[in-house]
């Protein structure tokens, strides 16, 4: 799902830029027009190698053409592992940093042509804003921004510096979304009038520590904010499949949350019920369900549920006059081809006509990595829209639509429901892009 390689002249960015007033010294972007030559290594750095960014080095180094020449965290000894794998695996040692702010001196390098960012939530903008600002291509982990404000300064940023912003959103690269991705554009589901997606995966275990203590995930989802905490990974591949951004937009939404009983039984149950967090009042509801109207009619229904004893389901559901598709059940039913009337019938039929291309041919590598594959194929698309200088296939507009929703949501559950709008981040351009092509890189 990779966006066809388009040119971009230095001509274009100097004029694309120069109104903006953005200053942006020769040294600093000279070198991604070097990047014109296909043959040169795409040379990444990467800011926050904790547990998912060292898992996404792990990949990148799996990558034909990749070089990573700078690290950074400010954790020293994961910046040493960090170093120590990218040496194992036949490169040259890459420069270390661990001050709070050296994502902006990785930024500068000359030998650096985009950055990656797995850092805390508080600092995907930040790094983003930096490496786009230093006239690199830059890509971050979930969620890209936290609020209207940042949501919003990614998308002038990326407009003014000519420069890319992807959201590594790795569940919009799961085999089975990508396959029916290839089914829409096929046409089998019909006109498509509705789906439904969640992100309903169990987290109390990553939620309190080992002495009843509350991590990071309780301090940035549970204890202060209510609403949809971590959309994107069910939005992701629905937004995809329904064109947002491209030919179709989200609207408004509306939404409602459960009350919160989850983490205090956690705790409760397990470090006992004088625990001071088995007491604790938490703000963010069990589970938040959320309703979305897009400009062309058709509705989503968004769930989150990660505080309840439950079983992994994205549900990954869609629906038109043709027939329709189960993730939870890995079923199809189409009215004019399925065997049987009114029975879901297995997806295997279809695999072999109808799986994406991208793992058709990269699948037996992309297993080999996290999330079923998926990290290995966002990782690929990333890389080589920057081998080619072209836009991501999960682009600046999306990472701000997408993530903007935590926002929305929070806003809809303390107003009693009350709709709330969307910003158009594309500011009507979504009604003239087209929507992603199924190529095959």
């Amino acid at each position: 799902m990779k966006t066809t390689s388009r040119g971009f002249s230095r001509r274009g960015f100097i004029k694309a830029t120069a109104g903006a007033g953005v200053y942006l010294a020769s040294a600093k972007y000279s070198n991604m027009f070097a990047m014109s030559n296909p043959e040169r290594p795409v040379r990444l750095g990467f800011v926050g190698v904790g547990s998912r960014g060292t898992s996404m080095l792990q990949t990148a180094l799996m990558l034909e053409g990749v070089e990573i020449t700078a690290i950074s965290d400010i954790v020293p000894e994961r910046v040493e592992r960090a170093q120590q794998l990218v040496m194992e695996s036949g490169q040259p040692k890459p420069k270390g940093f661990t001050g709070e702010e050296d994502y902006k001196k990785i930024a500068d390098l000359t030998n650096v042509d985009a950055v990656f960012t797995a850092t805390p939530w508080s600092l995907h903008t930040p790094v983003m804003v930096a490496t786009m600002k230093a006239g690199k291509y830059g890509g971050t982990e979930m969620p890209a921004c936290d609020g209207y404000e940042e949501a919003w300064e990614l998308v002038e940023t990326a407009e003014q510096t000519g420069m890319h912003c992807m959201l590594l959103e790795n569940y919009a690269y799961m085999r089975n979304v990508m396959m029916v991705l290839n089914m829409v554009r096929h046409g089998l589901f019909g006109e498509l009038t509705h789906c439904e997606t969640g992100y309903q995966h169990d987290v109390r275990y990553a939620t309190i520590g080992d002495q009843g203590e509350l991590l990071w995930r309780a301090h940035e989802r549970y204890l202060h904010h209510t609403g949809n905490r971590y959309p994107t990974h069910a939005i992701g591949p629905v937004s995809q499949w329904i064109d947002i951004n491209r030919g179709n937009k989200f609207e408004y939404l509306v939404s409602m949350s459960s009350r919160s009983l989850g983490l205090n039984h956690y705790v409760a149950k397990n470090y006992g019920a004088d625990h001071p967090n088995a007491k604790r009042q938490y703000k963010a509801g069990d589970v938040n369900c959320t309703l979305i109207q897009t400009a062309n009619g058709i509705t989503v229904t968004l769930y989150y549920d990660s505080l309840s004893p439950r079983p992994v389901d994205f549900i990954y559901r869609i629906q038109g006059t043709k027939g329709i598709y189960s993730g939870t059940l890995d079923k199809i039913y189409l009215e004019d081809t399925s065997p049987v009337p009114h029975q879901w019938e297995d997806i295997e039929k279809y695999v072999e006509e109808y799986d994406h291309p991208l793992w058709k041919k990269y699948g037996d590598i992309a297993v080999q990595t996290g999330h079923g594959g998926s990290d290995y194929l966002c990782m690929r698309d990333f890389v080589e829209a920057i081998r080619h200088q072209a836009a991501f296939p999960i682009d600046v507009y999306d990472a701000a639509t997408w993530s903007i929703i935590t926002k929305l949501t929070e806003e809809s559950v303390l107003n009693k429901s009350k709709p709330v709008d969307f910003p158009d981040f594309t500011r009507s351009k979504w009604r003239e892009r087209k929507p992603l092509p199924i190529v095959n890189s």
